[in-house]
């Protein structure tokens, strides 16, 4: 492995290279983490050293006798993770970087030591292991040690026919022969140029359209042909074989994988290529997380990426009722923002909350969507604190299961309130009173269909009625009223007096309160 390889897009895509380029081909055998100004002393040579610049954050200067030093012990390459003690480095330091041909990297904030570490050991024991290891070994390809070509080379060698691919958008239009080898853009355009005499549609394959073709290039050939023309224009040509007509059951479902792959490959490019939006989302998500220590830093990392925080703020969090898919809408004019899951996050100018809230509310109602709101913000500083607002907020909207629109934190009072009652020092009498019978009823009969916990449950999500619950549960009145008697005698209640109802309800609160954390009363 040499220093270059730091680079490549599927070890670490986001790091960038400030300065010793000319070092690239530095031999690099091992990673080791700066944490103390004399580390050089036991540099042994080939090394990747990685640190934060902890020890240098009161004198920034030091950091270029420091590069010095630890060159004359035959390292491969210096990491700095940015925005943390610096936001950049001195230009003596880049400077001397050039001049010795010490390859100086920027590492960005996210990075785990142990994310840097895993990966290049990774790369490392792959390289040694390339040798006695087939090009399309499993483990190879989930570590992402191959690059697409050498996949799709496999690919026809494994269906023993030619493949002609292609994907712009990976800059790929190429022959992929049954022995391995790559044919270029010529000889893929001459079989693209062969005219179609006869043509047969195949069945569709989801997203994927396919057909059968008859070329005439001097001999008459068949080839299947399969075209995904949505996000990531992509063809794949299957050249079959003389007295082929029709491609069989296992070529088709290798090259609809082939295809899969091309497309994540072309998504994960398009998603590094794109580093401003990249840096973007990525400030945004560590700034909710309150991971900067330095308001300095936060500020220069805006002004580089051209961001004007609003005068009157706030985190929002979109995300569908379903949580299974994402949000089918989202506010337009959100600052910064970033996705995770079915959830968008973002930073949304608010100057009248009323008129946001209304709008949002029935943007949510038609969609389907939940619009959590944090609250207010009108410095840096509390970005954090608005999203564990709306993230609080998107949590109760889900526990309890509400209506869709917007709502904003100071709307859930009551919630936040039952999610808490928990901590009350009488929570644990209601929750002994009300609650723990049903506990040990459910362990000492086993066998009852229905137990009365989960009964209580579905009265208090119906208001105590028993036809919404025997709907809910698909029982018949009857049985559910059955239930209630039991229920009624093990608790020693009346579901008629409005005090029990309460303490049911609020015992149960309790007991999801307790559940969620974990703990015990």
């Amino acid at each position: 492995m040499i220093a270059a390889d730091l680079l490549r897009h599927h070890l670490f895509p986001d790091f960038d290279l400030l300065g010793g380029s000319s070092g690239l081909n530095r031999e690099l055998s091992s990673v080791s983490v700066i944490d103390a100004p004399d580390v050089d002393r036991w540099m042994r040579g080939g090394e990747f050293l990685v640190g934060s610049g902890y020890i240098f954050r009161e004198d920034p200067e030091a950091f270029t006798d420091f590069l010095r030093r630890v060159n004359e012990r035959g390292i491969a390459a210096v990491g700095v993770k940015l925005d943390r003690y610096h936001h950049e480095l001195p230009s003596s330091m880049v400077s001397e970087a050039d001049r010795m041909g010490l390859p100086l990297l920027s590492i960005p904030l996210h990075y785990r030591w142990t994310d840097i570490i895993e990966g290049v050991q990774t790369f490392l024991f792959q390289e040694r292991n390339r040798s006695a290891c087939s090009i399309d070994e499993v483990g190879s390809f989930l570590e992402e040690g191959l690059d697409i070509r050498q996949i799709l080379s496999t690919f026809a060698s494994r269906l023993q026919r030619t493949l002609t691919v292609q994907c712009s958008q990976m800059g790929i239009c190429h022959n992929f022969m049954p022995d391995g080898s790559v044919e270029g853009p010529e000889a893929a355009q001459e079989f693209l140029k062969t005219p179609v005499v006869q043509e047969r549609g195949l069945p569709k394959r989801g997203q994927v359209v396919a057909n059968l073709e008859l070329r005439n290039s001097g001999v008459l050939q068949w080839s299947a042909s399969y075209r995904f023309l949505s996000d990531t224009p992509l063809t794949v040509h299957l050249w079959l074989s003389q007295g082929e007509n029709m491609p069989s059951a296992r070529q088709e479902r290798m090259i609809l994988r082939a295809m899969t792959l091309v497309r994540a490959s072309a998504l994960e490019l398009s998603a590094i290529s794109n580093r401003s939006a990249m840096k973007k989302e990525k400030l945004f998500e560590t700034l909710c997380l309150d991971i900067y220590n330095d308001t300095s830093i936060v500020e220069a990392n805006l002004r580089e990426l051209g961001i004007t925080l609003p005068h009157k703020s706030c985190v929002v969090i979109v995300s569908s009722m379903d949580g299974t898919s994402p949000p089918r809408w989202t506010p337009p004019n959100a600052v910064m923002s970033y996705r995770l899951g079915d959830m968008w996050t973002g930073l949304v100018p608010l100057p009248d909350l009323d008129q946001a809230k209304g709008e949002w509310s029935q943007r949510g109602r038609d969609l389907k969507v939940y619009v959590a709101i944090g609250g207010g913000i009108k410095s840096i500083g509390e970005i954090s604190r608005s999203y564990q607002e709306a993230k609080r907020t998107f949590n109760w909207l889900r526990e309890f299961s509400l209506d869709p629109g917007a709502y904003a934190h100071e709307d859930l009072s009551l919630y936040a309130l039952l999610d808490n009652l928990f901590r009350l020092p009488e929570a644990k009498g209601v929750y002994k009173r009300f609650f723990e019978p049903l506990l040990e009823e459910a362990s000492s009969n086993s066998r009852r269909s229905l137990p009365l916990k989960e009964l209580v449950r579905s009265l208090v999500s119906c208001d105590f009625n028993a036809r919404q619950c025997a709907q809910m549960l698909h029982l018949h009145y009857n049985t559910v009223r059955n239930h209630l008697d039991e229920l009624e005698k093990l608790l020693g209640v009346d579901l008629n007096n409005p005090h029990h109802r309460l303490g049911l309800a609020l015992a149960y609160h309790i007991g999801n309160g307790i559940k969620k954390r974990g703990i015990k009363l």
